[in-house]
């Protein structure tokens, strides 16, 4: 065989060693950020049987473990760190979770000094974001409380509270 020959097979195996090792840490790796929306949820397949699950700050994103995958869910804009690991402490995952407003169909209004958002698909509906005007969350926080509560069959005050 001639040089040429022995050298090309030898970086074509380190090659494909390279790609099997990256196969198998792959999620670590692919995973390594994460965006999503505020309410939204993105399922990532994990190397490995997860056991436990660290948020660094559960205010922007909270996370679970189905099987052998982790469901993320975007709460607030935001930065959060995500480790996880398995039975025997071997780290699966390490990502950073960047949880951003969804900036398509989003009105924000203005009007002195207070803020008021509205998701426009076609008509707009008031949408609950943090840092809206507080009166206006805590009357939409109500109202949605109180819906919840009629839809699963619970009878509810005007006030959005069971009776």
């Amino acid at each position: 065989m001639s040089s040429l020959a022995t050298t090309r097979n030898f970086f074509l195996g380190a090659a494909v060693g390279l790609a099997g090792m990256l196969a198998v840490t792959g999620t670590a790796i692919a995973d390594s950020s994460l965006a999503l929306d505020v309410d939204d949820a993105k399922l990532v397949k994990l190397a490995g049987e997860p056991s436990t699950v660290v948020v660094s700050n559960p205010m922007f994103a909270d996370a679970s473990i189905q099987g052998n995958k982790l469901i993320v869910i975007g709460k607030n804009t935001g930065r959060t760190k995500i480790i996880v690991l398995d039975f025997d402490g071997k780290q699966l995952a390490n990502m950073m979770v960047k949880v951003q407003r969804v900036e398509n169909q989003i009105v924000s209004v203005y009007r002195a000094g207070v803020r008021r958002t509205m998701t426009c698909e076609p008509f707009c509906d008031q949408t609950m974001v943090v840092n809206d005007d507080a009166v206006r969350f805590k009357d939409q926080t109500t109202q949605i409380s109180g819906k919840t509560g009629l839809s699963s069959g619970a009878a509810t005050s005007g006030s959005g509270e069971a009776q």
